[in-house]
């Protein structure tokens, strides 16, 4: 094919190019994930951001002939020379210096992924991401700041007050020094605090645990948690209640001895142990209040964006120079060719008849383009239409980033331009 029978494609709205392109829209708009092309687009037969069906379209209607066309022209600008070398279609130089910059970038970035630490993590990161969107979708919300050190350092202080209500009484106890005393006082508070924890967070989060779309595995281990922190409490309640027997005979005695008359041994009990009942009921009430009531929902966010930052130190540590590198040489060779091309347009002789030439295709191009962004207005227009939440997304390695997916929502995409290749 040549100019002349790109020149004469028929790109007409109501024509057979346009009618095929039309034709695809019923079954593309039913798809929630669109994938696009290139951002970048520098092929003249893989232009960017196209939908695999504007693709397919591009391909089989319209890069034949317009890949012949730009190659007509280009053997017109080489036909010539100055100082020696031979004239060049700006534009397909650009796309060229365009093109070497993505193969370096996509060469480099292959190598850095060759770590299998950092296949990984992640690895890790996209089955963390996809939980975390999914939670995120169906309880409407992002979840809650998880900051342990504000949690359990909550907890770690309240239980502290278990120390001025039990180390008196385990003082008493005879076969007990002082050290063992202190010792056996902050174990209980370490048991007091494991049991809070996993008490308050199944009582927090109950309807999730215990509802009716809750997996086996799930409601399993929140029986489980729920016979953990009974048993931990048990043991705790039990060395406490023996610690106060010393301190309860003593009472007696004294009762005894001076002929008064006292409340029962139960009641002397569950007196001594109330303190004991309000500080396991704060810490309680300090994990409902830091909780999230979703089961591992703040903790998935916590980990994702922990991963998501050590990922991106390493990619700057790893990867992010040579990358800067390869983005600062293309935007050089970028500059001499403007230069370069300023030269051509002044000395080389043919010039000016092969820029004509290529206004010619330049023209021919914005009709196909009118096209594919027609075609993607009625494509947004159809898939609202259904009720169906487009996205679509591409990679885009120049981002400074380690992920170089990047996703769309629709009126993001219809900002994007659209641009065809000429490399």
């Amino acid at each position: 094919m040549s100019l002349s029978e790109y020149q004469a494609l028929d790109l007409s709205a109501d024509g057979p190019v346009a009618a095929d392109l039309s034709a695809r829209i019923a079954e593309e708009a039913a798809c929630p994930t669109v994938p696009l092309s290139s951002s970048h687009g520098a092929a003249a037969d893989s232009p960017a951001l196209l939908t695999p069906a504007m693709e397919i379209w591009y391909r089989t209607r319209v890069a034949s002939a317009r890949v012949s066309a730009i190659a007509e022209i280009r053997r017109g600008f080489e036909q010539e020379t100055l100082g020696g070398n031979p004239g060049f279609l700006y534009e397909a130089e650009r796309d060229r210096i365009e093109q070497v910059k993505q193969g370096h970038l996509r060469a480099e970035r292959d190598g850095f992924f060759q770590s299998k630490r950092i296949r990984d993590r992640e690895a890790e990161i996209d089955r963390l991401r996809s939980e975390y969107a999914y939670k995120r979708s169906q309880h409407g919300r992002d979840a809650g700041a998880w900051n342990p050190v504000f949690k359990h350092g909550g907890v770690a202080a309240i239980m502290l007050l278990e120390f001025p209500l039990n180390l008196s009484s385990f003082l008493r106890i005879d076969f007990l020094t002082p050290a063992l005393a202190t010792a056996s006082v902050l174990l209980i508070a370490i048991l007091f605090a494991f049991s809070s924890h996993l008490l308050g967070r199944i009582l927090r989060q109950w309807g999730e645990r215990f509802g009716d779309n809750v997996t086996r595995r799930l409601r399993a281990d929140s029986y489980r948690h729920l016979a953990v922190a009974a048993v931990l409490f048990l043991i705790g309640a039990a060395a406490i209640v023996f610690s106060r027997s010393y301190l309860v005979a003593e009472a007696l005695n004294r009762q005894a001895a001076l002929g008064e008359e006292g409340g029962s041994t139960v009641a002397i009990y569950g007196i001594a142990f109330i303190g004991n009942l309000a500080v396991y009921a704060v810490a309680v009430a300090w994990v409902l209040f830091t909780e999230d009531p979703v089961p591992d929902f703040a903790e998935e966010r916590a980990r994702l964006d922990l991963l998501k930052a050590q990922s991106q130190a390493a990619y700057r540590k790893g990867l992010e120079r040579q990358q800067q590198q390869r983005i600062e040489q293309a935007r050089r060779d970028r500059e001499q060719l403007d230069r370069r091309e300023a030269d051509q347009a002044k000395g080389l002789r043919n010039y000016a008849a092969c820029r004509a030439r290529f206004d010619v295709v330049a023209r021919q191009d914005a009709r196909v383009l009118g096209l594919l962004e027609s075609y993607r207005n009625r494509l947004v227009a159809e898939a609202r239409k259904r009720g169906v939440q487009t996205r679509f997304t591409h990679d885009d390695l120049a981002s400074g980033d380690i992920g170089t997916r990047r996703d769309l929502e629709a009126d993001d995409y219809l900002g994007r331009r659209l641009g065809l290749g000429h490399a």
